[in-house]
């Protein structure tokens, strides 16, 4: 199969086309910010952290492929993207396709990143130590997603997909903390401060803190712009 998928740059081997075409049929038109274009890119930010680490980058990949695959489901049944129900789903759509070439310990190890790709806390930059290394690689990658100038483009798709304000005007909550298991609330204002200006210091891999530093610095600056224009407050 000629590689033709839209944004992939990667050079991809030729047992994993029929997996790519089917996220890329399914996924391409997503206008919540887990589009198509951000399985490829999470999918070449895995394999790039795996080759400097030396992990196994076919892992990688199709863990950063996969990672978002069920986000419809999510938004139209409230079911997680992770959760169970996904999990066997990813199980039986792409085990087929993408075994024997991956083994099938290889196979779990991508399932079992995915799975737990989701994990936030309050202690973040120090809870990974209970996670893989592949699952570690595929939330770094996914993480550097929600950074920088493209992390500020998806919040606002994200936003107004489930219909959030772009502010509020009163303070923001104390310790208001994002939480993967429950219906996006708030504003998107509101997600920056909850989420995203945490995500740096969450990375576990060297090669994703090294990446992230940058992006966190335009999270900062674009924050300073835009509280100055909506003359906000957070009192964060």
């Amino acid at each position: 199969m000629k590689q033709s998928f839209p944004f992939v740059r990667m050079a991809l081997p030729e047992w994993f086309m029929l997996t790519v075409h089917k996220v890329c049929s399914k996924m391409n038109d997503d206008a919540t910010g887990h589009d198509f274009l951000h399985a490829v890119r999470v999918m070449e930010l895995a394999d790039e952290i795996a080759r400097q680490l030396g992990a196994d980058r076919s892992i990688a990949m199709t863990a950063g492929l996969l990672h978002d695959y069920y986000r419809k489901e999510e938004k139209q049944t409230g079911r997680l993207h992770y959760g169970p129900e996904a999990i066997n789903g990813l199980r039986l759509e792409f085990g087929p396709l993408l075994m024997p070439a991956l083994e099938e310990e290889q196979f779990e190890r991508v399932i079992d990143a995915i799975a737990r790709h989701e994990w936030y806390g309050k202690n973040s930059e120090g809870g990974g130590s209970d996670l893989s290394l592949d699952a570690q690689i595929l939330q770094d990658a996914d993480r550097l997603e929600a950074i920088g100038a493209v992390g500020v483009a998806r919040t606002f798709m994200f936003g107004g997909a489930h219909g959030l304000p772009m502010a509020e005007d009163e303070a923001l909550p104390k310790d208001a903390w994002f939480d993967p298991n429950i219906p996006p609330k708030g504003s998107v204002y509101r997600h920056f401060y909850e989420k995203l200006l945490h995500l740096a210091d969450g990375m576990h891999t060297v090669p994703g803190q090294k990446l992230a530093a940058s992006r966190h610095q335009f999270i900062v600056l674009f924050l300073e712009q835009f509280e100055g224009e909506l003359a906000l407050n957070s009192q964060a």
